[in-house]
């Protein structure tokens, strides 16, 4: 069977399982005596297993099939696996990831399972005689003697069949899923497909034979929950059961051929749709003749860009097209326009939607961190992860990982201390780490935050003086904020050793580059011995933005709207000048002022009377330009390092007069004033300072 087709499937769900397995075995240590955490465990990995086998990958199905052994110890123990079988598990979670990598880069899995089989085994006791008939409950085909043997017993004997959507691409794996789905909730003792024929399987009709005390509504919506499944039929088997409740015998007669035996129950029957928006408690109704079920459609992340550009350029072409008919009296074509304007917006919104998806995304790699970090590092730690289901831009979600694991490697590896310091010091053992996500206007906040020992301001700058970033002078001066500051310093580290961890000096300052790039923030406050909070603020997208367009010297630019605080007119406000640089004065304090001309290098045209207060860093600034032209949905577009070398613009949007406008970097306008704020200091004092590159 050619199997190239389902590659980018089996690629997303592998990758996918290998992300909830890494979840389940770290929440598993924390709680063993979970029984639902157990149960999805071994439910994963056979569906991985089962996978792997189908698509080829031997080695894949090989280590996955061990780690089955070991996961259904779990089922058996109330007291889960030792911390050295979780470390195991999880390295072998690990090769799993790169042998997933491997295939998505060359097509070969590249791995030797031996070592990892060979360490696996180990944790494994020997079985008993029932334990072994246990775990192959399911390998043949029961007939009626078994059948009555588990009545006698006083079993209670359901049989599923489970129906898939006619374009299912992969229905072998879906049925290894819906098997080892449903052996949750009890013993499996006969299917159809048998397990010798479902690596082969290409039908749409699968059936199970289950001992179980569950209610028939619990296995048809475990069922349900797997992808493709478009019905599931639940129902227990009579006392008096005719040969129709029989599994289907060697001669291939087919399955449940007949009428329902006199006083059996009447099946339950239940789409994948009806029950994932069915209450937990419900029962399973029945569904009506052809009802189809809501599926998730996986598109390529390409597709999903193509589509946002062409989106883009629908913008771009609207606004052209009202601005063309904007002094045109025509009360049809303004009516036309509007009702353009409203479906656009309506289909621009959509766009956004689609592109959206969770922060979870990048949360679950966490636990797995932090628990390998607390063990390296000897810590205690909790964690915890608030605000899982924020959305953001995939764009965005893809680029904002390594930030932060920066930022919980720092928290773990400088800010919270080991157990008997933090006993020593008035607090628990254990030290708390939250990571949580929410919306803020148009942006996200996603926050770090720690109750480590904080950030220490005489240290900071005793470090920062033997690094020579800054002189005696200036050491005496430093504060919190001051101290914070330097943490971003390219090439700073309070690291004595470099390790894998951290002390490589890249950390800070990589993440506030980074999130620069992707037009964010990063804020950070620390208080010492109560803990350090690192703040990064997002656009939700960073492909259409709403900013208000205002004229510089005659040039048009965009400040995105999220960044304006307000605006207003020069002359009825007063203006100082403070050691030679303007500032303004308002009701709520004094700010810096900055020429828009002389800011973007162009030659001042106009009266500049009017000023756009924005937030930049954790600073306000007042910024003066010509005119203010109005709100726009802008699209856009990175600049050529030569167009935005040494300017504080972040990138460029076509307009509908096809100018283009410059998308105002406030961030990088709050760094060019701190640095000309130290350098006139410096000078004062004649005195030498080594900037800080912002």
């Amino acid at each position: 069977m050619d199997t190239s087709e389902y590659m980018p499937m089996f690629l997303a769900e592998a990758q996918e399982h290998l992300q909830e397995l890494n979840l389940a075995v770290v929440a598993l240590e924390d709680d063993p005596a979970n029984q639902e955490t157990v149960d999805g465990i071994f439910r994963i990995a056979h569906s991985l297993k089962g996978m792997s086998a189908t698509m080829g990958f031997t080695a894949i199905a090989e280590l996955t099939h061990v780690m089955e052994d070991v996961f259904e110890l779990l089922r058996q123990r109330s007291g889960g696996l030792q911390k050295e079988a979780i470390t195991t598990v999880l390295a072998c979670l690990d090769a799993l990831e790169s042998a997933v990598g491997s295939i998505e880069q060359t097509g070969v899995e590249d791995l030797d399972p031996q070592p990892l089989i060979a360490a696996l085994r180990e944790l494994i006791r020997e079985r008993s005689p029932e334990q072994e008939i246990a775990r192959a409950g399911g390998a043949q085909i029961p007939d009626a003697a078994l059948l009555a043997a588990v009545r006698d017993a006083g079993g209670r004997i359901l049989h599923v069949r489970v129906q898939l959507h006619a374009d299912v691409l992969m229905p072998a794996v879906r049925a290894h899923m819906v098997f080892s789905a449903l052996n949750v909730h009890g013993e499996t003792i006969g299917s159809v497909p048998t397990p010798d024929e479902i690596e082969n399987f290409d039908g749409h009709e699968l059936q199970a034979w289950i001992v179980s005390e569950h209610e028939e509504a619990e296995l048809a919506r475990t069922a349900s929950g797997v992808s493709d499944v478009s019905a599931v039929e639940v129902r227990e088997l009579a006392v008096n059961g005719s040969e129709s409740d029989l599994p289907p015998s060697s001669s291939g007669e087919p399955p449940l051929a007949g009428s329902l035996a006199q006083g059996q129950a009447q099946p339950n029957t239940i789409s994948a749709r009806e029950l994932a928006s069915a209450p937990a408690h419900a029962g399973a109704p029945t569904t009506t003749a052809g009802q189809h079920s809501a599926r998730t459609v996986r598109v390529d992340a390409e597709r999903l860009d193509t589509l946002m550009h062409l989106m883009g350029e629908l913008v771009i072409h609207r606004t052209a097209v009202e601005a063309l008919t904007a002094s045109i009296d025509s009360q049809e074509l303004q009516h036309a326009v509007q009702n353009l304007t409203r479906s656009s917006q309506a289909l621009q919104s959509m766009v956004m939607q689609v592109r959206m998806i969770p922060v979870d995304v990048v949360f679950m790699r966490f636990p797995r961190l932090v628990r390998d970090l607390s063990t390296k590092l000897g810590k205690e730690i909790e964690l915890e992860l608030v605000g899982r289901e924020t959305e953001l831009d995939r764009t965005v979600v893809d680029s904002l990982g390594d930030p932060l694991v920066h930022l919980v490697r720092n928290s773990l590896d400088h800010g919270i201390e080991a157990p008997d310091v933090r006993v020593a010091a008035g607090k628990p053992p254990t030290g708390k780490l939250t990571i949580a996500a929410r919306h803020a206007g148009g942006s996200v906040v996603i926050e770090v935050r720690d109750d480590g020992r904080g950030v220490d301001p005489e240290a900071i700058a005793l470090k920062a003086l033997e690094r020579g970033l800054i002189d005696a002078e200036a050491a005496r001066h430093v504060d919190a904020r001051a101290a914070v500051e330097l943490l971003f310093t390219p090439g700073f580290s309070t690291a004595e050793v470099t390790s894998d961890i951290s002390g490589r000096g890249v950390g800070m300052d990589a993440v506030r580059t980074k999130i620069r790039e992707l037009g964010g923030e990063v804020l950070m406050e620390s208080e010492q011995g109560r803990g350090t909070s690192a703040q990064i603020r997002l656009p939700l997208t960073l492909a259409i933005v709403s900013a208000l367009q205002v004229d510089v010297a005659g040039a048009p630019f965009a400040i995105p709207i999220d960044r304006v605080e307000r605006t207003l007119r020069l002359d009825e406000h007063t203006v100082h000048r403070v050691a030679g640089r303007r500032v303004l004065s308002l009701d709520d304090g004094v700010i810096p002022l900055l020429e828009g001309a002389a800011t973007f290098g162009r030659a001042a045209a106009g009266a500049h009377d009017l000023v756009v207060i924005v937030r930049g860093q954790d600073k306000r600034i007042g910024l003066t330009v010509d005119d203010l032209v109005g709100q726009r949905e802008l699209v856009t577009r990175p600049l050529p390092e030569v167009v935005s070398a040494g300017q504080p613009v972040s990138g460029g949007a076509v307009l509908a007069d096809a100018q283009i406008a410059l998308i105002v970097d406030c961030d990088a306008l709050a760094g060019g004033l701190i640095a000309r704020a130290a350098r006139a200091d410096a000078h004062e004092r004649r005195e030498p300072i080594v900037s800080s590159g912002r």
